[in-house]
């Protein structure tokens, strides 16, 4: 098949979408405290319209992926926005903190849509020479969306009530949809494998489990519940694999452990994503709690990382479609690993090394994450790209819960009781060196990557242009 000519201006609406995605999740965080009181609700159950979000998401990623493999996926994508849309604008004039939290999972619907489709809608479009680019010029897209969440929040709210940061959800929505009917590249050859109704509910249901087990742990630390979820949730995940290896559909499907270099990808994935999580969770907290930054500050602060982010990611992608992603993974795991160090040294944990872990890290994000995410794509077979971009999305949900749970486990619950600073001090370096070894072992994965230069190949065979831009 013939490269599609427009495939960069089309791109900028693969772009939209990670963008509402990511805004949103910054915009609604700065709203909680004002739903709480409209809605004469606790806290503790608004948290529930940023929860039930998050559970239908990984509840239908796995499911979507394998679904939009038999169907035109573009369509599922496009389709997607339109759901997105009229999530948000149901969102928008809730009445009540119910109807809230069942807008927040129409929404959860249609962004599972999308992200289940998203690598997918990459793939087809570019050469695998190209792909490393594409998805770092979307890196830098997720760092814009990541850093203006909260900002844009703040100033709509500062002349507006919540509701208008629903609804600005909707003209997006629905110029994405028309764009993408109009110009995404449709499939014409599907993969027609029965669906596994069995291993996806086992999987949604632990997943749901497990970030359950996060969420609340988060703020709870280890209580018997938070123990029980995050159990019952690995009980039902090795029951998935073994019933998994019995059957040649499954939705964790074979490829992803049987071909040397996805399994490097999603490992090193996985990996990256627990040594961010863990550690970015407790030294927000501690900016607050211990050094008493206020919040602008912490804001600041924290914006280092996907600021750094977005600048390296562009050349990363650079590099990886002219020479491969062997190095430039190795050198971003090492880079993560030495961020750690400035937390770790000293007596105490000072400003300075925060800002240098912080921007040291997100340059090592930037320069591993979107080529390794093109790795993997690169790799999958054309007919399962929908089921792999979004075990790769969920690979991140898992890793954001493995994280958690490790800075539960090392440093306490975030605000479960008062910590004496000298103790939280010490719990919070030792589990940056936790953390620091986990770069380390993702390290040791990178070296196993093989190495390849990408060819300069069409897309993926499986889809045609409908019209030009």
């Amino acid at each position: 098949m013939d490269v599609i000519k427009s495939r960069w201006s089309i791109l900028q609406i693969v772009n939209l979408g990670t963008f509402m995605s990511t805004l949103d999740v910054g915009i609604v965080n700065v709203v909680l405290p004002t739903m709480a009181e409209q809605f004469a609700a606790p806290l503790a159950q608004v948290q529930w319209v940023v929860t039930s979000y998050l559970l239908t998401m990984v509840a239908l990623l796995p499911i979507l992926g394998k679904w939009s493999d038999r169907m035109d996926r573009s369509k599922v994508y496009s389709y997607g926005f339109l759901v997105f849309a009229v999530g948000s604008l149901f969102a928008a004039y809730s009445p009540n903190l119910a109807s809230m939290i069942v807008s927040r999972i129409v929404q959860g619907i249609g962004a599972s849509m999308i992200l289940s489709n998203s690598q997918a809608m990459v793939r087809k479009l570019f050469p695998n020479h190209e792909i490393g680019k594409a998805l770092a010029m979307n890196a830098v897209v997720i760092s814009i969306g990541t850093l203006s969440g909260p900002a844009v929040g703040g100033l709509l709210m500062e002349w507006a009530d919540w509701s208008v940061l629903f609804l600005i959800n909707v003209p997006l929505g629905l110029l994405a949809l028309l764009c993408g009917l109009k110009w995404f590249p449709r499939d014409t050859k599907r993969g027609y494998q029965p669906l596994d109704v069995i291993g996806s509910v086992l999987l949604a249901i632990s997943t749901s489990l497990l970030l359950l087990g996060a969420v609340y742990g988060e703020s709870k630390g280890f209580t018997g519940t938070i123990i029980a979820l995050y159990a019952s949730g690995t009980v039902l995940l090795v029951l998935l694999f073994l019933y998994e290896r019995q059957i040649s559909h499954g939705v964790i499907d074979k490829v992803l452990y049987t071909n040397r270099g996805m399994a490097v990808g999603n490992s090193a994935s996985l990996l990256m994503n627990v040594a961010q999580m863990s550690t970015l969770i407790p030294i927000t907290f501690y900016m607050q709690q211990v050094l008493e930054y206020p919040t602008r500050t912490v804001g600041l602060m924290l914006a280092l990382q996907p600021v750094f982010l977005g600048i390296a990611s562009p050349v990363s992608g650079w590099y990886r479609d002219k020479y491969g992603a062997y190095y430039p993974t190795i050198v971003g795991a090492s880079i993560c690993a030495i961020s750690m160090l400035f937390i770790i040294w000293g007596g105490g944990i000072h400003p300075i090394g925060i800002a240098l872990h912080l921007s040291l890290f997100g340059v090592g994000m930037g320069l591993f994450q979107a080529i390794n995410n093109a790795e993997i794509m690169s790799a999958a077979p054309p007919e399962k790209i929908s089921l792999i971009g979004s075990m790769l999305a969920l690979i991140r949900y898992f890793g954001m819960i493995i994280g958690i749970g490790m800075a539960v486990l090392m440093a306490g619950g975030m605000g479960a009781s008062a910590v004496d600073p000298v103790e939280l001090t010490g719990r919070i370096k030792g589990l940056f060196g936790a953390a620091c070894a986990v770069c380390f072992a993702m390290v040791l994965i990178c070296l196993l990557r093989p190495k390849e230069k990408p060819q300069a190949e069409a897309p993926t065979g499986s889809a045609k242009a409908s019209k030009p831009l």
